[in-house]
């Protein structure tokens, strides 16, 4: 569940006299957007460049016998032209108020507003490397700007979570990404401290970076600052995550009630008492709260996920199906839900459309490697052994210790006949995961078909005492992506070891 609302909806409470509205406030809102000359002053005297960007009117251009010293100040051609981009980007021409920022940073490099204008419009193009260059360099021309350094530490998050594929194009790691996130929010909740979505925005960075005390101590710190019942319900809520990051579920419970009690409808306090009630174990309650987090949330993707991991739970396949479908269409970068509605697809036979499915998913999260485990059995369900052979060796190549990878070589070894490979692989893929009932399926058959009986029977003992369903030929085959040709070969050996589970004496 993503921890960051988007910049689009941030708040500059200034006090200034554009009514404390950000640049991000008027994309938000769509409303017209323009630089006066005043404000451009304003800007360079008193590094107000949150607050001085938002007139909604344009003043009239000073005369040469009024005009302050033209010297650090932006040119009136820029100011134009930032004004005609922000125009473009009220009406969500993105591209086109991006030649026209590109413009103004051209007759001016020094004006920062064509830099956080290219920013943003380079930004929901999802350009998020460029976009990172261009706010960059806004925070470097507005050292004291709190809100250049807040967006930016916005942008730094959204790319350390490997959307956009921003941290390639910055030429930076997505650990840097995320140590950059945390320090910009830092300082810009230090250059106001009393603004709360900045205090907010940083408990919820610190919690996800694991420092569990410092995100209970902001989200803390959030609450006396939070000036309508909605925002103190969401205080409450990151509160709540805070103390259940850190095994405290009692007070967690308390702070999820608390956000109820301030805002009703509050969708995401409901969905956290249900994940509480997961984790004690009550899985009729957890689904009562999902259920209410989804009324009153209607397009709360988080919580269409939450029900759908208890549907599959219960074997309620159709219904999982659905709120996936749900989830995914509410939260396009929701990419676990997207994986398992990708499983449950295959399982139901759609081999192209799971191909599809975890295709978007390693083309926007290279890292996801049961995604990209999961397309190399849609390969092989095709047919398509060397592709899921490349796909294999792609998966070592990002990890060599993968069991991902190495579970879809062994598969893939067993397929051409090459048994001692195959069970090579099964062994690293069992050193990682000695659980998986695949590798010991797989294990199991390709020992009997080497003549190691004994050794055979031995491993389909453990994985059928934890598993029983893989004596049965179907869920064998499903196991292994057995090809046609496979499928005798497999009832005959479960034939032959059916009594692998009678007592000892029998065997």
């Amino acid at each position: 569940m993503a921890v960051l609302k988007s910049f689009f909806a941030t708040r500059n409470r200034s006090g200034s006299r554009n009514n404390g509205l950000s640049l991000t406030d008027h994309i938000h809102r769509r409303g017209s957007f323009r630089l006066s000359w005043l404000a451009v002053v304003a800007l360079v005297c008193v590094a107000c460049a949150a607050s001085g960007y938002g007139a909604r009117q344009q003043a009239a251009v000073p005369s040469a016998a009024t005009q302050p010293p033209a010297k650090n100040l932006p040119s009136q051609q820029a100011i134009e032209l930032v004004n005609q981009g922000n125009s473009l980007l009220d009406r969500n021409d993105f591209a086109g108020a991006a030649a026209v920022y590109q413009k103004a940073i051209e007759s001016d490099p020094a004006f920062a507003a064509a830099h956080r204008g290219l920013g943003f419009a380079l930004w929901r193009q999802g350009d998020l490397g460029r976009a990172w260059q261009q706010l960059n360099t806004v925070a470097s021309l507005e050292p004291k700007s709190a809100q250049a350094h807040y967006e930016l530490g916005q942008l730094a998050w959204r790319i350390a979570s490997g959307e956009g594929g921003g941290a390639a194009t910055a030429g930076l790691s997505v650990q840097d990404f995320r140590a950059i996130a945390l320090s910009e929010i830092q300082k810009a909740s230090s250059l106001k401290p009393h603004d709360f979505s900045m205090r907010l925005e940083l408990s919820a960075i610190e919690l996800e970076a694991g420092r569990k005390k410092e995100a209970q101590a902001d989200a803390l710190g959030a609450i006396p600052l939070a000036s309508n019942a909605a925002e103190r319900g969401r205080a409450h809520v990151a509160l709540a995550r805070a103390y259940a990051a850190t095994g405290d579920e009692m007070r967690a419970e308390g702070e999820y009630k608390k956000a109820i009690a301030e805002e009703p409808s509050n969708g995401v306090a409901y969905l956290g008492l249900g994940q509480i009630a997961l984790s004690e174990r009550n899985p009729a309650e957890a689904q009562r709260y999902f259920n209410q987090a989804i009324q009153m949330s209607p397009r709360l993707a988080a919580a269409y996920a939450a029900l759908a991991r208890l549907y599959i739970q219960a074997h309620q396949r159709g219904e999982a199906l659905l709120m996936l479908q749900k989830a995914v269409a509410l939260d396009p970068t929701d990419w676990q839900s997207r994986y398992e509605l990708g499983k449950l697809v295959m399982q139901a036979g759609e081999t192209a459309r799971a191909k599809e499915l975890f295709t978007k998913i390693l083309a926007a999260q290279p890292d996801f490697l049961q995604a990209g485990e999961q397309l190399a059995l849609v390969q092989l369900h095709q047919g398509d052994v060397q592709g899921a052979m490349e796909q294999g060796q792609r998966l070592l190549a990002r990890d060599p210790r993968a069991a991902e990878g190495h579970r879809v070589l062994a598969l893939v070894y067993w397929r051409e006949r090459q048994a001692d490979a195959s069970l090579a692989e099964c062994a690293q893929a069992l050193a990682v995961d000695p659980q998986s009932t695949a590798m010991l399926a797989l294990q199991s058959l390709v020992l009997w078909q080497t003549k190691r009986r004994k050794d055979a029977r031995m491993v389909l003992r453990e994985v059928a005492r934890t598993d029983p369903s893989i004596l049965s030929p179907v869920t064998f085959c499903r196991q292994i992506v057995c090809g046609s040709a496979d499928v005798p070969l497999v009832g005959q050996f479960l034939r032959q070891n059916r009594w692998i589970l009678g007592p000892p004496d029998a065997q």
